[in-house]
């Protein structure tokens, strides 16, 4: 078959190298490079030489991402070349110098001379990570909001506001109130699908230490056909044996078969003009996103006045917004930090920038999800991404590119490879 893909992400290029081997595959970026959101920047360093960041995604977890994990194993990807890194955490109110909490610590941390402050806001936040652990145990309802789990806790609405939706609002950078439509199990998703070893510790994620633009690179590079960077696509018409592409350098291009694999927002303009995809367009559009400013950068300013308060994510509120600084020291051996400033003032000393649109999880998206799974290559049309489940990360990506593959390519070698990893 001929099969086009839109979209050189994780996605696109997931399901670029899983179907290369048995079809004729061409990828379209409308970008100068292939990844998406992953952007990988080199920083110079005096204390251990060039290290490098990922100002997008940044995480693997052989728990939370088993799929992604297994693709990186693919690649080639060792143990050697990741570390892992005790997610620890603090909570700050904007303006306050002590934070409302300090998460217990990560090893090592005790003789680097962190203090630990867990009073009711721990408290708070362990009994709404406890029911999120019970809803995600039982696979309940996706339609279950964080609001709705944490209103029977009882919580006092500082407590609520700036331990609970704080929480939750940080992994997308979003205000307090859209998080509190988020649903439970997706907001509480980094927390329930790595659980630490016991209630005191933290849990482990990991970074790759070349950082994950080498997953999209060895991707890019093992396709027969290079990824078509700088070619944008208009629209998607269709004839009588399937859909075309209609390419900005005004080519006409018929395929067997296109995967959407961009974000649905822009998944949905280019089908607007075929009226028999317009079902498809409709769910696309059900998806909320929110634009995000993220710096990479050497100024403490948005971490706690203590540094023995530091944390690996450090989230401060205003009662309105949540935004994290992570710190990336305790791994790199550097006093770095990746900031979200969407609302904050930016920092001093900045060494690198990115903008993107954040897939802000909501219910009228699972739903709109569920029905874009139902219609899956209708017309010859398929989407891929990560808002095709219910967390914005790179295990959705990954697992959406699988889906297809195992329709388009249910006998690829690459795809049973992964399986069988």
């Amino acid at each position: 078959m001929r099969i086009a893909i839109i979209g050189a992400g994780i996605a696109g290029l997931t399901a670029a190298w899983l179907l290369d081997e048995d079809h004729d595959v061409t990828v379209y970026e409308a970008d100068d490079r292939p990844g998406g959101n992953i952007r990988t920047v080199p920083v110079p360093t005096p204390e251990n030489g060039t290290v490098h960041v990922d100002l997008g995604a940044q995480f693997l977890s052989p728990t939370a991402y088993p799929d992604h994990s297994a693709l990186c194993r693919a690649l080639g990807i060792t143990a050697e070349d990741i570390t892992a890194v005790p997610l620890t955490t603090s909570l700050l109110h904007a303006g306050q110098d002590e934070p409302l909490l300090v998460t217990p610590h990560a090893p090592g941390d005790a003789a680097a001379g962190r203090k630990p402050l867990t009073g009711p806001a721990w408290e708070a936040l362990g009994a709404f990570l406890a029911q999120a652990a019970r809803l995600e145990a039982d696979d309940g309802p996706e339609t279950t909001t964080v609001a709705d789990l944490a209103g029977p806790l009882g919580l006092t609405d500082d407590l609520y506001r700036h331990a609970v939706l704080a929480w939750c609002a940080s992994f997308v950078g979003c205000t307090l109130d859209q998080a509190a439509r988020m649903p439970a199990r997706a907001a509480a998703a980094w927390a329930t699908r790595t659980p630490p070893e016991h209630a005191e510790a933290a849990p482990i994620w990991h970074t790759l230490t070349s950082g994950l633009g080498t997953v999209t690179h060895r991707l890019a590079t093992a396709l027969k056909t290079p990824v078509r960077c700088r070619t944008s696509v208009r629209h998607i018409s269709l004839n009588a044996d399937g859909p075309v592409v209609h390419c900005s350098r005004g080519h006409e291009l018929p395929y067997d078969s296109v995967i959407l694999a961009l974000p649905a927002p822009q998944a949905a303009t280019l089908l607007r003009q075929c009226p028999p995809l317009a079902r498809t367009a409709a769910d696309l559009s059900e998806f909320t996103y929110v634009p995000t400013t993220v710096a990479l950068h050497r100024d403490p300013r948005h971490m706690p006045a203590d540094r023995a308060h530091w944390s690996s994510a450090n989230t401060t509120s205003d009662g309105h917004w949540a935004e994290t600084t992570s710190w990336l020291g305790p791994h790199l051996g550097t006093d770095l930090f990746k900031s979200w400033i969407t609302h904050r003032t930016p920092p001093d000393d900045i060494i690198a920038t990115a903008h993107f649109h954040q897939l802000l999880p909501t219910v009228p998206g699972r739903l709109a999800a569920a029905r874009l799974a139902a219609g899956q290559g209708q017309h010859g049309i398929h989407c891929a991404g990560s808002h095709l489940h219910d967390a914005d990360s790179q295990q959705g990506a990954v697992r959406s590119a699988l889906d297809t593959a195992r329709t388009l390519a249910p006998h690829s070698h690459r795809l049973k490879s992964l399986a069988a990893s």
